[in-house]
């Protein structure tokens, strides 16, 4: 987060001014910057925004991280959305607070957290209509407005029916077809495969699942490469088996062991997210050029953070080509196909 950077900034400017013998003081030049960070989901039963500040004080900067007074503002902000149809406002909605107790600790206060919120739905893109929201936060020495797109419509979804990770043409690339979102920038890819595990004969069978992170792809990119109008992006059958043999582990070796596969056992999730939030998340990626840290950069003029908008669609898909067949011939992970659902008992 931007603030944890200010913190060590400061932190870097005391130890180095320290062996100065001239006069220097730290804090003549602080001003109370907010921080906003608020990522809209039009199908989301509740929208979160947070809403801090930087802080500036003497002493132990991750001390005086832990007190929630120095990041929060006193009271309750003025804080709203404004909702624009196809460019003409539509509708206001007043953001309430509230108090959330799981956040993890880290640098910053936790369990509680303050966050802004509303439970209004939020509209999403149609055919013939556009919606984008503006955020209003009234601060005691300065009004800051930001803007987003709403990312997502109907039409944001798979047109491929499954998974093709048969091991004939092992190292070949697949491809996999989806329709894109409205407004999406950067779309991220991952896959669960869920199958019953049976560890014991006559014993219970469990479901365990493996979590595969895929790919991340931009719109530039993606434009670029479709067919019949549709989106693609590639997979390889051979890095499938490499990360369900790590998930596995080496207890196929045991006697009995079986797992069972039925018709959907693939869930694949796709999110899409706006310009905003793309820009955010290639400046905070350490791997690329952009120098880390820069306090100047910011997504909200007058304030830090980014505020922008995405949209998740997740769908259960079958494993296509000879894969259940490749997998069931593979007898030493012990995997039989059962079809149907997973048991409702689980």
């Amino acid at each position: 987060m931007k603030t944890q950077r200010i913190i060590l900034t400061i932190m870097m400017l005391a130890a180095l001014l320290a062996s100065c013998k001239h006069e220097v003081d730290l804090y003549a030049e602080y001003r109370e910057i907010p921080i906003i960070y608020g990522v809209l989901e039009a199908e989301a039963d509740t929208n979160f925004i947070k809403i801090t500040r930087v802080f500036c004080a003497s002493g132990d900067a991750y001390q005086i991280a832990q007190n929630p007074d120095s990041s929060n503002y006193p009271g309750k902000l003025d804080a709203r959305l404004t909702e624009f149809r196809n460019g003409q406002k539509t509708r206001e909605i007043i953001l309430d607070t509230i108090t959330i107790r799981d956040k993890q600790e880290g640098v910053f206060y936790a369990p509680a957290q303050k966050l802004y919120y509303t439970a209004e739905p939020l509209c999403k893109n149609t055919s013939g209509e556009r919606y984008a929201y503006q955020l209003t936060v009234v601060f005691p020495h300065d009004t800051i407005t930001t803007r987003c797109d709403m990312v997502g419509n109907d039409g944001f979804r798979v047109q491929s029916l499954g998974f093709n990770f048969s091991k004939e043409n092992f190292f070949r690339r697949r491809d996999f077809r989806f329709w894109p979102a409205t407004n999406g920038s950067l779309y991220h890819f991952s896959l669960a495969f869920t199958f019953l595990e049976q560890r014991v004969p006559g014993g219970d069978s469990v479901p365990r699942t493996m979590y595969w992170d895929l790919y991340d792809y931009d719109d530039n990119y993606l434009s670029t490469h479709t067919i019949e109008g549709c989106y693609v992006f590639n997979y390889f059958a051979n890095a499938f088996y490499d990360a369900l043999a790590d998930f596995i582990g080496g207890d196929t070796a045991i006697v009995g062991l079986k797992r069972y596969i039925t018709d959907y056992p693939i869930e694949l999730s796709m999110s899409a997210c706006g310009r905003n939030l793309q820009q955010y998340l290639y400046y905070n990626d350490p791997s690329h050029l952009v120098p880390p840290g820069d306090l100047e950069f910011s997504l909200i003029p007058g304030a830090y953070g980014v505020f922008s908008s995405r949209m998740t669609h997740k769908t259960e898909l079958r494993l296509a080509g000879t894969t259940v067949p490749d997998l069931q011939a593979m007898t030493n992970w012990g995997f039989k196909y059962i079809g149907g659902p997973l048991p409702d008992e689980l």
